[in-house]
């Protein structure tokens, strides 16, 4: 046996040698390396051992010195010296005195049984010590002591032996275990190897017989096994050669064109279908690089190198065109997929080429009746659109004309009808646009709260008339002032809550927005449309997305609509980067989900806020509702107001709250009351505050779903001071809580004084102001206040009809021209009630307005009016236009202060001109003074968006607003300019409207400068 490290690599040495010298080997190894961290462990014990034994001797020794050491008592110390020292682990004790006089003695010779290269790897010297003796703060001496390691050097060799013994044996005896055990599994290898030598041979019917240890028998079972499958394979592999054939013959005969090549770009193999499509047949393509052959066209797709690829290519699929041997083009589709060896190397690439030339042909040719489908309707919305606007705008002017209640209700079928018509168009339109690709969106900056508010708003009649709650809840953290295309998601918004409104017929709709994902640029929000609804079916949610699907076909017959309010709004969302989804169970409600992705504005957002809410702050307020989603919109808005808010969910609830605020000597100021609550409603509740004495002074608001006939004479009677149809925006709820509590506050002020000059019979009118213009509302506010008037403001005709239903007024003077209702369709809104109700008194009404036209007083008169009042509003104008509609009995005059200076003008206006319209008050003067610098800069940029976006109508709006209340103040100048643009608007184009913006802008600069300069400290 050669154990030469020649030998070992040659493979020389039998498994059974290799396994017990590497056995051995590994044992000896580990033994040793176990061994030496066990010496090194408890040589490190033994230092340990010393150490401490050091230091107790040490602590020993000193007190036991100090005695005699302080009466210099030497026999003693030496008799104590000796007797330490006689300890076996003292290698020496010694006592100095002061004067370096020493005692010392010397311990036991130990002698150490270890070699010395043992004593040497161990590292143990001796150890010794110095410390004085100190007593009473003197030092008698030092103390030397010093410890010999022998003992431990002793107890380690005897140790290492002991271990080093038991390795050894433990050794032999696994070395011997080894062998047996090899022997009795060698002897069936050695059988096994003598099999497959035999099976290599050809003797593939050979056998072998288990036996031997499981492994053993494990691999006589796995060769008996493996002999069985190659004779399986011989049989298959006759099979399969067939299959070959026949799979040749497929590649062969197939109509696609399939050619191979190798690394090297020569072509290896070519099937008849190449040989159709490229013109070379098998014999003259294989054997030739694809360069020759020039088979792509370079100019269309990518060259030959998309096929013959270097070796990281992957399996590819493209388009391109071939080019034949007689050099014509082909429209065809490319596999090409790599030849791999088991190492993962490439070894060259299978190339299959179909023709689809007559397939792109029938493509071109459906994308061209698509985008002519598209076009073509497009074209005939747009055909369609045109003659309806006519239809539309020539029936609005003629109801604006006097007709018989006939021809009225005519012309108001036909004007509805059309609306009707053009909102199916506008989908159409809006569907074709989106399919055409050529739907842009319009960002602007918005206030998320209002615009939802008002969106929803628009939506509350339809609500109301079925009888249903319609709210709507922003959670806190969702920002307000964001940019998007308010127009789109309205669309979207009013789409889904109409459709919810349509389908649901009792208990409630509701809209809520959370914020999924708010960075300091963008913001992604959740909007969730939520009904009570008849549900849709399982089976029918994924298709109501789609164009012209509806749930049912039923629902066609019985609500209407196109089908494509869902599917456009899916589109919108889409283009938001969001998506829509929704929730159903039949019989139980539907709830869509969309998201969308929006930009924060960089700035706050200007919001319609009519008044500050700082007068608001900690007012103690009591709000009853027993819809859950509107506790919560009330607790946000009266909680952003600074009040101080209870909520509470029901009648009983309420007026439980009121006992237990005034048994603590508390009272609610303002209490908001739901008209629609399960057991107590809030008429019940309105009229048990109205029976206690204790709450005389509390004034109660009604919020109601829907006004049903006899419930405004019930709020008369029950002294509500208004009621707000909700949805309502947190503007118009700030609006109608500020309204109602200065209406309790002049109602309860004792009446001042008559001027002099006045009549002494006068009385005080309850006057409603319906203007949309701050500045003119703070005029016509204060002149009436100084007549002894007590006005009350709507911002716009709906409001201004509220009011007029929520309580009795003497007179009104009502705005032509303002947002949601002009004062016309007021005005016509409130004859038609006094003509529903006739005992009901009529109410006189003035018309405002900047016009001064003919034919403006036949409009106001054919509306109903009673008069007419052409602005800017002069005190002595306001007081005649009352004289003329009471009589110089009830209406009262304006004193005039006229002892006042004429001013000089001021630059850009006239501050005579404004003094005379205020009645030379010039603290009246100051106060709209300060009003308009805050409402100019907003009107200038809606001006600006109207330029920009080409809205005529807005730009008309906007104008004649500014223009309003440039006249008040006496800018002459920046009127003028106004007017222009609102004559622009009204005429509907855009040219020179630049040019007179900017000068309108810079008119505006120069006028506000004057205005901080001319107003008193």
């Amino acid at each position: 046996m050669n154990l030469s490290p020649g030998g070992l690599g040659r493979g020389n040495l039998s498994l059974t040698v290799r396994l017990l010298l590497g056995s051995g080997l590994a044992l000896v190894g580990c033994g040793i390396a176990l061994l030496y961290f066990i010496l090194q462990e408890e040589i490190a014990d033994q230092r340990t051992t010393l150490s401490e034994q050091l230091s107790e001797e040490m602590q020993f020794a000193l007190p036991a010195m100090s005695g005699p050491a302080v009466v210099g008592d030497y026999s003693v110390i030496e008799q104590m010296v000796k007797a330490r020292a006689r300890q076996p682990a003292i290698a020496k004790f010694a006592w100095t005195d002061n004067s370096g006089h020493p005692v010392a003695a010397l311990g036991p010779e130990i002698r150490t049984a270890a070699p010395r290269w043992f004593i040497n790897r161990l590292h143990l010297p001796l150890l010794e010590q110095s410390q004085a003796v100190v007593v009473g703060g003197e030092k008698y001496g030092t103390v030397f002591l010093q410890l010999n390691p022998a003992t431990s050097i002793n107890k380690l060799w005897r140790g290492f032996w002991l271990r080093l013994g038991m390795l050894l044996l433990g050794t032999v005896l696994s070395l011997g275990v080894t062998l047996v055990v090899l022997r009795s599994g060698v002897r069936p290898l050695r059988a096994l190897a003598a099999s497959a030598h035999r099976f290599g041979q050809g003797d593939y019917a050979v056998r072998i017989s288990l036996e031997g240890p499981p492994e053993t028998a494990q691999c006589i079972q796995a060769f008996n096994s493996m002999a069985e499958n190659i004779g399986s394979l011989l049989a298959s592999l006759r099979r399969s050669e067939e299959k070959n054939r026949l799979l040749a013959m497929q590649v062969e005969q197939s109509s696609d064109a399939i050619f191979s090549h190798d690394q090297s770009s020569i072509v290896t193999s070519w099937n008849r279908g190449a040989a159709r499509l490229y013109g070379y047949s098998a014999a003259e393509a294989v054997g030739r690089p694809l360069r020759e052959l020039e088979l792509w066209d370079r100019r269309s797709a990518r060259d030959e190198n998309t096929v013959s690829r270097d070796g990281s290519a992957l399996p590819a699929s493209f388009e391109t065109c071939a080019r034949t041997r007689s050099g014509q083009l082909v429209e065809v589709s490319v596999v090409a997929t790599p030849f791999l060896d088991d190492g993962g190397r490439p070894l060259g690439e299978l190339t299959i080429v179909r023709d689809i030339s007559v397939l792109k042909q029938k493509e071109a040719a459906a994308e061209a009746a698509n985008r002519a489908k598209s076009e073509f309707l497009a074209t005939m919305s747009h055909e369609i659109r045109t003659p309806m606007n006519g239809v539309i705008g020539m029936t609005s002017l003629l109801l604006d004309t006097e007709l018989s209640r006939e021809q009225r209700d005519y012309a108001e079928t036909v004007h509805r009808s059309g609306e009707a018509l053009l909102t199916i168009i506008n989908d159409i339109l809006d569907f074709s646009k989106i399919e055409a690709g050529r739907l842009e969106l319009e960002p602007v900056p918005f206030a998320l709260r209002e615009t939802l508010a008002k969106t929803i708003k628009t939506l509350g009649p339809l609500a109301h008339a079925k009888e249903l709650e319609l709210a709507y809840e922003i959670r806190p953290d969702v920002p307000d002032d964001l940019v998007g295309d308010t127009g789109r998601l309205g669309q979207i918004l009013l789409n889904l809550v109409g459709n919810a409104i349509k389908f649901t017929e009792q208990g409630e709709v509701a809209v809520r927005v959370d914020a999924e994902a708010v960075t300091p640029d963008t913001a992604m929000l959740r909007v969730a449309v939520q009904d009570t609804g008849i549900g849709i079916a399982a089976d029918k949610r994924g298709l109501i997305f789609d164009a012209f699907a509806q749930a049912d076909a039923s629902t066609t017959r019985r609500f209407g609509g196109t089908g494509l309010g869902l599917a456009i709004s899916r589109r919108l969302v889409e283009r938001m980067g969001g998506r829509i989804w929704l929730d159903s169970e039949l019989g139980r409600g539907s709830t869509f989900h969309f998201t969308v992705l929006l930009e924060r504005a960089r700035g706050p957002v200007p919001k319609q806020v009519a008044a500050p809410s700082h007068a608001l702050h900690g007012l103690p307020v009591l709000a009853a509702d027993d819809n859950a989603t509107n506790r919560r919109l009330l607790e946000a808005m009266l909680t952003a107001w600074g009040v101080a808010p209870t909520i509470v969910a029901d009648g009983r609830s309420a007026l439980a709250a009121l006992e237990k605020a005034r048994a603590a000597g508390r009272t609610f100021h303002l209490v908001l009351l739901d008209a629609r609550m399960p057991d107590v409603d809030g008429f019940a509740v309105a009229e048990r505050i109205r029976q206690e004495p204790a709450l005389a002074g509390v004034t109660v608001m009604l919020l109601t779903s829907d006004v049903m006939n006899g419930d405004l004479a019930r709020c008369r009677t029950l002294g509500i001071a208004r009621h707000l149809v909700k949805p309502f925006t947190p503007s118009a709820l700030l609006d109608a809580v500020l309204l109602a509590l200065a209406s309790l506050e002049t109602t309860a002020e004792p009446a001042a004084p008559a001027d002099p000059g006045a009549e002494t019979s006068s009385q005080r009118l309850h006057v409603l102001v319906a203007e949309d213009n701050p500045v003119n509302q703070r005029l016509i506010v204060r002149l009436l206040e100084k007549m002894g008037h007590i006005p009350i403001v709507a911002h716009n005709g709906q409001e201004a009809v509220e009011a007029y239903e929520s309580r009795p007024f003497d007179a009104a003077l009502m705005d032509v021209q303002m947002p949601v209702m002009d004062g016309l369709a007021a005005t016509m809104a409130i004859r038609e009630s006094e003509a529903r109700h006739p005992g009901r008194r009529r109410l006189p009404i003035m018309a405002l307005t900047a016009y001064a036209m003919r034919g403006d007083r036949e409009r106001c008169l054919a509306a109903g009016m009673d008069d007419y009042l052409t602005k800017p509003i002069k005190p002595e104008d306001l007081s005649a236009a009352l004289d003329r509609l009471f009589g110089d009995s009830r209406a009262a005059t304006i004193p005039v202060d006229s002892a006042r200076s004429a001013p000089a003008p001021e630059a850009g206006f006239d501050l005579t001109a404004a003094l005379n319209y205020v009645g030379g008050d010039r603290e009246l003067l100051d106060e709209l003074l300060g009003i308009f610098a805050e409402d100019a800069p907003v009107r200038m940029e809606a001006i600006r968006r109207a330029i920009a976006g080409g809205d005529t109508p807005e730009l008309m709006r906007e104008a004649h607003t500014l223009k309003g209340a440039l006249k008040v103040i006496g800018a002459t100048t920046a009127a003028g300019l106004a007017e222009g643009l609102e004559a622009l608007g009204r005429a509907g184009g855009t040219n020179g409207a630049d040019k007179l913006g900017a000068a309108l802008e810079r008119e505006m600069d120069r006028l506000l400068q004057s205005l901080m300069a001319s107003k008193r400290g």
